[in-house]
């Protein structure tokens, strides 16, 4: 009996252990009451529904961000709209390429890159040699055609007159057949002789045209500006050998303007006159005006990028002038190549 007892007892205090190694958790989680209410109740809330509160915190967050960023885009699509904007955008002039017109050697080269020049200024000198030749030997053979010229014409001069030209009265009839054969024969001779001037004066008018084609050639050997504007791209140096049509230099115009690329669904709000705000990579720290000038036309086949989808937005290109004042003391600074971004400003 008493060991009986002894097993029950054993089994409570094992019970009890066990009881007090598993606790119950429990959270407290104060309720929020209205301003002013007295209640001190504490609500009991379950772990899991705790866990939620940061949750909903955060998807709230996102979803105000969210409507934040909408705003935000919508009101930049509305600003594109009311004041168009490009930073595909870049300064361009009219440029000329100074090109050779005869071949030969580069005797001299009086100007360098970036200088800036006038009409008239010499640029390239060639070697005149070869051509001074050229003319010289156009010049002895229109000399030689003026003579065989100047001796048809003598040759017409002597061509006698038959004596029946001066004879008012009849003459025997063999004297009479022996003149008409001897006039016949002085015809003939003028004839020929009038044949030979016309041939000597066609080729007088031959030989001029020669002359003056190695005058021209000879004046080609000194290469000058025909437009004002800054020497760019030099590619010769003296001693080189040069072709016709071989391009030297170019001479870049003084008065550069900008071609912006707009997308096709701004030019709604581009006019020709309106005012433009310019921005110059080179020199980000000043600011340009501008007028539009026209919209291009381009062929109905110019579409961005390397898609082939006609649903794709185009870029339509805009001439931009600079106000002269706005670029004054950079004009010799502002060259064409150089990246800029434009913004047209409504009326």
């Amino acid at each position: 009996m008493e060991r009986v007892d002894s097993l029950q007892q054993h089994a409570q205090q094992v019970t009890g252990v066990e009881e007090q190694k598993t606790p119950v958790v429990e959270q407290e989680v104060t309720a929020i009451t209205p301003a002013g209410s007295n209640s001190n109740t504490k609500t009991r809330v379950p772990l899991s529904q705790s866990r939620l509160l940061p949750l909903v915190v955060i998807g709230v967050i996102l979803g105000a961000g969210a409507i934040a960023s909408g705003i935000y885009a919508y009101r930049q699509w509305q600003y594109s709209q009311s004041f168009p904007q490009t930073d595909n955008a870049y300064i361009t002039a009219d440029i000329y390429p100074v090109t050779a017109r005869v071949s030969g050697i580069v005797n001299q080269i009086p100007v360098n890159e970036n200088q800036v020049v006038t009409p008239g200024t010499l640029l390239v000198k060639l070697d005149p040699q070869d051509y001074q030749v050229s003319l010289a030997q156009a010049k002895a053979s229109l000399e030689l055609a003026k003579q065989q010229a100047a001796l048809a014409q003598k040759k017409i001069r002597n061509v006698p007159v038959p004596a029946s030209a001066s004879q008012p009265f009849p003459i025997d009839i063999n004297i009479q057949a022996r003149q008409n054969l001897l006039q016949a024969q002085a015809t003939q001779q003028r004839d020929i002789s009038e044949l030979q001037y016309k041939t000597a004066l066609a080729a007088i008018a031959q030989k001029q045209a020669e002359v003056k084609k190695a005058e021209l050639q000879l004046s080609y050997t000194s290469i000058g500006a025909i437009v004002p504007g800054k020497i760019g791209n030099k590619n010769i140096q003296v001693g080189q050998r040069v072709e016709p049509g071989q391009t030297l230099f170019t001479v870049v115009q003084p008065d550069p303007w900008i071609i912006g690329n707009f997308p096709e669904n701004q030019l709604e709000n581009i006019q020709p006159g309106q005012r433009v705000d310019i921005k110059i990579a080179a020199f980000p720290s000043r600011s340009f005006a501008g007028k539009v000038d026209s919209i291009a036309l381009i062929p109905p086949n110019n579409n961005t990028g390397n898609s082939n989808n006609t649903n794709d937005v185009r870029r339509i290109p805009v001439k931009i002038m600079f106000e002269p004042a706005s670029i004054k003391g950079y004009e010799s600074r502002i060259t064409p190549g150089m990246s800029a971004v434009v913004k047209v400003i409504p009326k």
